[in-house]
C-alpha cells in the first residue's frame, strides 16, 4: 500500500527545509517505509571532480542513508546561488520545464512508497518567466499536502500565517507545521507555536530542536 507523500516547503529561505526533508525520509525509512526524496529545481549547486552536485540532495542522501547519485534527485540544477528563473538564464541553461518535473516525479514515485519532495526558497518563488512558472504551480500539479517547515523565534509567526493563508487561497492543503530550531525551555516559542495553531487552525506536527537528528513522525502518521 503506498502511502500519503509531502510536499515541504518554508516561511523563507534558510529556514530549514533541506534539514527537516533529510529527518523526515530518515525517520520514514527507519519505521520500515520505502521513503525517497526529490527536488524539482535547485541552485547553488557545486562542481566536485567535474560534476555539479546538487547539496541538498546530496545531504539527504548521507542523513537519510539513500544509496543513490544526488543528480538524479533534482529535476533542474543550477549553481548560480539565485532562484531558478534568474539562474537559467545568467548560466544559459534550459528552463525549469513542468513537464520534466512531472515525469520525474512520477519515476520517482513509482520507485518508492512515498516521497518527500522538497520546494525551493519560499513559496513564493518564480521558476521560469516566459511563459511564467512559479513554485506553486508545481504544488498544484503534483497535488501533494504541504508541510510548512517554520523558525521558532521572534516573527514566527507572521511569516508562518502568511505562508498558510497564501497557500490556502491558492487552494493547496496544509497538512501541518514543523517548528526548527525550537527550544521546550524558551516562553517565546512555545507561545509561537500555540498561535500559529490558533491563527491558522494548522497543527504544529513537530518540534525540532537545533540540530536534533530525530523528528518524531507520531502526529503526522495520525492523519
Amino acid at each position: 500500500m503506498r502511502n500519503q507523500s509531502y510536499f515541504i516547503t518554508a516561511t523563507n529561505t534558510e529556514v530549514g527545509k533541506t534539514y527537516i526533508s533529510a529527518l523526515l525520509v530518515k525517520a520514514f525509512r527507519e519505521k520500515g517505509i520505502d521513503a525517497g526524496y526529490f527536488k524539482p529545481a535547485l541552485s547553488d549547486a557545486v562542481f566536485e571532480n567535474g560534476t555539479l552536485v546538487p547539496g541538498d540532495a546530496a545531504y539527504v542522501c548521507q542523513v537519510a542513508g539513500l544509496e543513490v547519485e544526488p543528480e538524479t534527485l533534482v529535476s533542474h540544477i543550477y549553481s548560480t546561488p539565485v532562484a531558478p528563473h534568474l539562474a537559467a538564464r545568467l548560466e544559459g541553461k534550459d528552463e525549469v520545464s513542468l513537464e520534466k518535473i512531472m515525469r520525474d516525479f512520477s519515476r520517482h514515485q513509482n520507485e518508492h512508497e512515498m516521497l518527500i519532495v522538497e520546494g525551493c526558497g519560499g513559496i513564493i518563488c518564480p521558476l521560469r518567466d516566459e511563459p511564467p512558472l512559479m513554485l506553486e504551480d508545481v504544488m498544484t500539479s503534483l497535488a501533494l499536502p504541504l508541510i510548512v517547515v517554520s523558525g521558532s523565534g521572534l516573527g514566527s509567526i507572521n511569516s508562518c500565517f502568511l505562508t498558510i493563508e497564501y497557500a490556502k487561497r491558492r487552494g493547496l492543503d496544509v497538512a501541518g507545521v514543523i517548528m526548527n530550531d525550537y527550544d521546550s525551555s524558551n516562553f517565546l516559542h512555545e507561545d509561537n507555536a500555540h498561535q500559529i495553531e490558533r491563527l491558522t487552525g494548522v497543527r504544529i506536527i513537530a518540534r525540532v530542536a537545533h540540530n536534533d537528528m530525530i523528528i518524531k513522525l507520531d502526529d503526522l502518521l495520525q492523519e
